[in-house]
Formats: structure tokens, sequence, C-alpha cells
């Protein structure tokens, strides 16, 4: 549910300042040896991510979105000879995708391109709001399997290596759901001990949320307002996961959602009349800012997100602006490391 909202919004309100050593360039040694910021008592507090059970009460629901990452960025070389990107962002069906591209004429529809004498023929259908359709002369799957590479995020500003293939995909990701340009960063955390131990002592249970590239793609300068949205996603909830979250919600229990993007699809599934969260598949395009009244989620694990993005706003609203900005700079002050192989935090609403 929406609350109507004071005044306008600017992403300029939610910045703040990242020393660039601070910026976690590569995943840590193991997946458990990350950081947990978390808030009690007017103090923040530093643990170990594998005391993460500690904040988890007996009848917590734990929800995971396990979405896989497919190897969405193809690195191609022009007729000219000149290089160019195309990053795939959502597939449409077999030949055909959403795409942003860096370094192509748009203009000409038809180009042969190649990867390391891998010849590909496209045909760009159109273009809009940033994004390309493309026709692809091959099975789209099978292209991004052969020459393909890890989508890491662009502010990392390197190569994808053999490490990122493990480590930019979580321990209980679903070959059923391959669908992701970008990975749920708060449960690379996990190693299969921890989840396995989880799953162990607590109830918890599996959505999908196909994570697209509009996570990083910086917001505009205009002001945001209760009426805008963000891009689309597909997410498909099951109906055994929905009734274990509705028992949940209809006994006032808690539920604690993994990451940013499990939030976004349970929020989005629920449905005010019934008051309970919809079963099946579905597409959202859910702005969570301020004046935003959540119905589903009780606390949240969550990465350090990006200065001025809709993540920030996102936690903010969740926790308060004050309280975020305050975490944030306590997370500086002692080092922590921050986006998709940073460190975590958990929050409560």
């Amino acid at each position: 549910m929406i609350q109507p909202m004071s005044k306008y919004i600017y992403k300029s309100e939610y910045d703040y300042e990242i020393p660039e050593e601070l910026i976690a360039k590569f995943p840590t040694k193991n997946r458990v040896d990350s950081k947990l910021l978390s808030y009690s008592g007017k103090e923040f507090n530093i643990d170990s991510f594998q005391m993460i059970s500690k904040f988890f009460q007996n009848d917590d629901l734990i929800v995971f979105n396990e979405t896989k990452v497919f190897k969405a960025r193809l690195l191609l070389v022009k007729e000219s000879g000149g290089k160019a990107e195309i990053f795939i962002n959502k597939i449409r069906n077999k030949f055909e995708a959403l795409c942003l591209t860096k370094g192509l004429n748009l203009k000409k529809k038809k180009q042969s391109l190649k990867a390391e004498n891998f010849p590909l023929k496209i045909n760009i259908l159109n273009n809009k709001d940033g994004l390309a359709h493309i026709k692809f002369d091959q099975n789209i799957d099978k292209l991004c399997e052969t020459i393909g590479h890890v989508p890491i995020p662009p502010y990392l500003n390197r190569i994808d290596t053999k490490n990122d293939t493990e480590r930019y995909q979580t321990v209980f990701a679903n070959h059923k759901f391959t669908e992701s340009a970008a990975a749920p960063t708060a449960s690379l955390h996990f190693d299969e001990d921890l989840y396995n131990s989880i799953n162990k002592k607590f109830k918890t249970c599996k959505i999908n949320l196909a994570v697209g590239l509009g996570t990083f793609k910086p917001l505009s300068e205009e002001p945001i307002t209760e009426l805008s949205t963000l891009h689309d996603e597909d997410f498909f909830i099951s109906h055994e996961s929905a009734q274990l979250i509705n028992y949940q919600i209809q006994n006032s229990k808690r539920i604690i959602a993994i990451g940013t993007t499990t939030l976004r699809a349970l929020e989005a599934a629920w449905c005010e009349k019934q008051r309970m969260v919809k079963t099946g598949k579905s597409t959202t395009n859910i702005f969570i800012k301020e004046g935003y009244g959540f119905n589903v989620v009780n606390s949240l694990v969550t990465n350090f997100h990006l200065p001025q993005s809709s993540l920030l706003m996102l936690v903010s609203a969740f926790s308060g602006k004050e309280l975020i900005l305050s975490a944030y700079k306590y997370a500086i002050e002692k080092k922590l490391r921050f986006f998709s192989y940073g460190d975590a935090m958990i929050i409560e609403r």
C-alpha cells in the first residue's frame, strides 16, 4: 500500500561519499567471511555473517530468491574491427531479447559480429527506453553459454574471472529459473553449510524474481513522485511458498527477506483486498520509496547500496532514512566493504 507522499523526492537526497578502496572489487575468500552490520539498543554492531542465525527467532520464516544468473554479457568485435558489447537484460523468446549495447550503431539494423572467431548476426528490431530489441541468428541460451561472460556489475571496472562464475551465483540457485542479468547479492554470503543449517533450524521457503539490469540503471534527475515506477521484473511464488508466507501474515509472525529482490517480489505479490500474498507468475515495476506502507516483510538482510539509487531509497523507506544513512556512515568508518561483493546488514521495519 502506498501512502501519499508529502513532497517530491530527488535522488540527490540519498547521497553519500564512498572511498574507492571500500568498493569490494572481488569476493571474500569464503562466502561467510563477510561482515554483518546490525542495530540494537541505539548502537551499531558488527558480527561475522556466519552469526546471522542469532538474529532469527524460532517461528520466523526466512525467504530466499532462488533465481539463477545467466552469462548475459557478450563481448564482441564489429566488421570494422572495433569493439562492441551486448548486455542481455531480458530474453523474450529463443532468438529475441531486450539488451543494453555499447559500441553499436543502433541505426544499422542488420550487423555481423564475432567473439573469439565465433560468428554472430543480429537484427535490431527497435530501440526504446534505452533498451535495444535484438533478434539473434541463433538460440540465445546456447549463445550465452558458449561466449557469454558473467554479468558482474559495471562499477567493478574489470572483466569477469573464473572465480566469478562460481561466486556471482548463490549456492541454492535453481537452473529452472536461469533468468537473471544480475545476482541477488545478499544471498551470496551463504555457503552450503550455513544455508543447510538455517534450513534445519528455521522455517524457510524460496521465491523467484528475475533480476534485471535496472538494478544498476541510474535514476533520472527528475523529481520522484508517488506515481514513479521502476523497470519491469518477472517473479514467481509457488503455492507452497505462498501458503507459508500467508500463514506468517495471518498469525502475526515475522517474515525475513534475504535481499531486496525477495522483498520486492513479496510486497508486489500482496493483495490488499484479500490481505494475502498471491501465488503464481507476475510482473512488477514497484518503486518502494518514502511513503510506502509495507505489508509482508518484517526484517531484511541486504548489502550496502549505491549512492542515489532506488535500492538505497528502498532500505530507507524500510527502516528510516536517518537510521540508514547513519548506518552507512558507521560502516564507512569501520571500513566495511560495499556493494555486490561487499558486506551485509540486517534491518527491521
